[in-house]
């Protein structure tokens, strides 16, 4: 694993131990903060620095849970050691960085993975089967929300020279559901952002045309409590969900058609990350072929942030 970032520790940490994985080695700018992230979260792995790290023997995949900044060199170098590579979204800064990326995982061994979870799991599963059924008529339309609370000012996502901002960090899964969902790019964006922090995108509200009258409706940030509701709308029905992205135990899939409804409970109770990391693990071990690898997705989603960044405007 390379960094030490809280999806690290919330979500990437307890899924692999669900998955039957383990943690060789923790590379870190910092020996002294690699140390004290191992000690308090009852890793058995050594510290390094990111190449020691990429370089140990015993790693068959590695984690990029760097700052955005970081991925496309460590991603890059990872892949180039012959090692499988799971790497944070957004997988680069641009359209020309993911494209590198891609080119070089092209060329290597070991598969790459940008970490979108939900595609992995059963409730996505789900949705795509009762869009297929057409049991809400043809899907139009895509609401979601991802909204958090940022208050450290120190926090990384404040940083534009770091990539930071609501769009690079949340507003990303939106964009990839949609693509994902309507099997097509988008192909005009009107987006507004409010700055906060060190002049990142604070907030950022879009409306994304698909084509053929199916559009994505979105907001993201970092200043109002977790929000992940997603509604997707159909000519017949909806579907609602409370959280598409990183559904928990408690989270329902309601599905609404004429004056009837239906509600569902869909998650196992088991961390988001952990059937994506057991899929990696056995096509890293040859037992399944890869799924949802990089070179599917990655570079179409990135496309997608740069057309909403060129039609954004700035409210204050």
């Amino acid at each position: 694993m390379l960094g030490s970032a809280n999806i690290a520790r919330a979500n990437f940490i307890p899924a692999l131990r669900s998955a039957g994985g383990n943690i060789v080695t923790l590379g870190s700018r910092s020996p002294e903060r690699a140390a004290s992230f191992i000690e308090a979260n009852g890793l058995a792995a050594k510290a390094s620095s990111y190449a020691g790290a990429i370089a140990h023997p015993l790693v068959e995949a590695v984690y990029v849970a760097l700052p955005n900044h970081l991925h496309d060199e460590w991603a890059k170098a990872a892949l180039r050691a012959g090692k499988a590579v799971l790497c944070e979204k957004p997988l680069g800064r641009t359209v020309e960085e993911v494209s590198d990326i891609l080119d070089v995982a092209g060329t290597t061994t070991g598969p790459l993975w940008e970490a979108f979870a939900f595609p992995f799991h059963a409730q996505w599963s789900a949705i795509l089967q009762i869009i297929q059924e057409q049991t809400i008529g043809e899907l139009r339309e895509v609401h979601s929300n991802f909204h958090f609370v940022v208050t450290d000012p120190n926090n990384i996502r404040w940083n534009s020279a770091l990539a930071g901002g609501s769009l690079n960090d949340v507003g990303c899964y939106p964009l990839h559901l949609a693509r994902l969902l309507f099997k097509a790019e988008p192909i005009h964006s009107k987006a507004a952002i409010v700055r906060g922090g060190g002049e990142v995108d604070a907030e950022c509200q879009a409306l994304i045309d698909f084509g053929s009258g199916r559009r994505l409706l979105f907001s993201c940030g970092m200043r109002r409590w977790r929000d992940t509701s997603t509604r997707l709308v159909g000519t017949a029905g909806e579907i609602r969900l409370t959280d598409p992205y990183h559904p928990g135990p408690a989270d329902t899939l309601t599905i609404i058609a004429g004056r009837q409804s239906a509600v569902r409970r869909l998650v196992p109770d088991e961390p988001s990350f952990t059937e994506m990391l057991r899929r990696i693990t056995a096509s890293v071990r040859g037992s399944e072929p890869p799924r949802h690898l990089a070179a599917e997705d990655s570079l179409g989603t990135a496309r997608a942030l740069e057309l909403v960044r060129r039609s954004w405007t700035v409210w204050r």
